[in-house]
């Protein structure tokens, strides 16, 4: 089962980020060759697979639901907010610079890159778009909301039926996915 899609080995179905449909979100002219190897497109069947996995997370379907699933939660407003003020924000949650993170965008296409990136690229990734952040961990998740909302949550609350339930779906996932392939 080579072609098994997971959250550890989902960096190996990628694509080069020059040819991506959303590559125009990670244009900067400061960009160096070690700047663009902290950011790894992924390809569609891969993107697919973020996607079923962020669905079966109940925390990261809307902001709301961050409110409800973590022990805090803070928001960033950006209501004529400057950029270094959302980088310092960003900077502060405390994330690790090379930390991978996953992105998924409204569009559904999906990325990984670390924490430095994210926040390097910051003002042309988060642009008037619904956008979904976590890691591995799965203990804190951030949402940019369309409105022009940053919502970071950290410290889940696990509850372990909930959890045994969301475990049993992702592993219906993985199955179904690997079925398809």
């Amino acid at each position: 089962m080579k072609n098994r899609i997971t959250l550890e080995n989902l960096d190996t179905f990628s694509v080069p980020l020059s040819s991506h449909p959303l590559n125009w979100k990670f244009k900067s002219e400061n960009l160096t060759k070690e700047h663009k190897d902290q950011i790894i497109a992924l390809n569609s069947k891969a993107s697919r697979f973020l996607r079923e996995f962020k669905q079966t997370q109940k925390y990261l379907r809307s902001t709301s639901a961050i409110e409800k699933y973590f022990e805090q939660v803070e928001e960033l407003p950006l209501n004529n907010i400057d950029f270094k003020k959302m980088k310092k924000w960003l900077y502060n949650r405390g994330i690790p610079f090379d930390q991978k993170v996953f992105l998924l965008s409204e569009s559904n296409w999906g990325f990984i890159l670390t924490w430095k990136m994210l926040i390097k690229l910051s003002e042309s990734i988060f642009y008037s778009s619904d956008d979904f952040i976590w890691d591995k961990t799965l203990n804190w998740c951030m949402i940019f909301d369309h409105e022009d909302v940053f919502v970071f949550g950290k410290n889940r609350n696990y509850n372990v039926e909930t959890h045994s339930r969301e475990l049993e779906e992702i592993q219906r996932m993985i199955n179904t996915n690997n079925a398809s392939t």
